[in-house]
């Protein structure tokens, strides 16, 4: 059984595509920007109509509400064959884990910035080794919120490249996409905020205070409560009754797009074998805002608890025992004399 036309299959296949985009943009930094591409195809906003036109790795757009925003986006492909493609602007959305930056697939509801691109065409052919200019629109609607609205703009090859299987063995059809990021800034006022929360600690700790590796993992979960996009910090720190006991640097979350959550996993160590422990989670911006969120947590070694609260039950009864008796030695039954009594008849 067949099934080449699904959500899953749209999304999951846009989102593979996507990921060159999402790690292109992470790692090329302050470096020169570059188009996002693939390996067979590449997509990129148009370089403005200069001399020496400078490349833009992705839109950088704004606007007021209710306004037209004119731009292109350049197709290539590198490959020696032609390629059809099929162009649409997608919302962006941050992972629950961790916060990558995203992009929704073909089949999916756009609500944002996904709705108000449009390619000049829907579907183009790209002949082998060439390139093409493709008019975008961004249409902001009259009461778009102020702030960021982020999203791109996606050549996915209308081709099923290749196939797989999914759990109950129904095959899948594979298709790959692309997309360059589109940042589009409703004017308006701005309000950059950040929240912190639900701080959880696991730790590696043994049944006995000398067991466990004393590593463990704090889970926290920051949320862009804010109109704009962040780039939040965390700084994660461990304290024990009698002061700190370590700092670890979370891991910064890059774009996080407006009223979008991501769950944090740090690595820790160096958790005690008792006692109380704080766990704090801190988050700084750029922009200013910063957030804060902490945890207690109760390390007992129960099993050495148990066995000392059984030792301390023990030598508590041998001392009431040996007090009741005025400290003398009292004779057993068996031990104790026999008395006779004798009368007279």
């Amino acid at each position: 059984m067949k099934h080449l036309d699904t959500p899953w299959r749209r999304t999951a296949l846009c989102l593979l595509g996507l990921l060159f985009g999402t790690l292109a943009t992470m790692l090329l930094g302050s470096a020169p920007a570059q188009a996002t591409d693939n390996g067979a195809w590449s997509v990129a906003p148009t370089p403005p109509d200069t001399v020496n036109p400078a490349p833009r790795n992705y839109f950088v757009l704004e606007g007021e509400p209710g306004t037209k925003i004119k731009d292109k986006v350049r197709l290539q492909n590198w490959t020696k064959d032609p390629i059809t493609f099929k162009l649409f602007g997608a919302d962006g959305f941050n992972t629950e884990q961790d916060g990558f930056f995203s992009l929704k697939g073909y089949d999916e509801k756009m609500t944002d910035l996904g709705r108000w691109v449009t390619p000049m065409t829907s579907q183009v052919t790209v002949y082998g080794r060439t390139q093409v200019d493709i008019p975008v629109t961004v249409k902001i609607p009259r009461n778009a919120s102020p702030g960021d609205h982020v999203g791109g703009v996606v050549a996915m090859n209308v081709a099923v490249e290749s196939t797989e299987k999914d759990a109950n063995g129904i095959e899948i059809g594979i298709q790959r996409a692309v997309g360059a990021r589109m940042y589009v800034r409703v004017a308006g006022p701005t309000t950059p905020a950040v929240e912190v929360a639900d701080v959880t600690l696991q730790h590696d700790r043994g049944m006995l205070p000398w067991t466990g590796s004393g590593r463990g993992t704090v889970d926290y979960t920051v949320k862009n409560t804010g109109n704009v996009r962040l780039s939040p910090d965390a700084v994660v720190t461990l304290t024990s009754l009698t002061g700190e006991i370590a700092t670890f640097e979370g891991k910064a979350l890059t774009d996080l797009l407006p009223g979008e959550t991501a769950r944090v996993r740090q690595q820790v160590d160096s958790i005690p074998s008792f006692g109380k422990v704080t766990t704090t989670v801190t988050v700084t911006t750029k922009d200013g805002p910063t957030d804060e969120a902490a945890t207690s947590t109760w390390l007992v070694p129960w099993p050495a608890l148990l066995v000392l609260l059984a030792l301390i039950a023990v030598a508590i009864w041998l001392v009431r025992r040996y007090r009741g008796t005025g400290g003398r030695r009292v004779a057993t039954a068996e031990e104790a004399p026999q008395l006779t009594v004798s009368g007279r008849s």
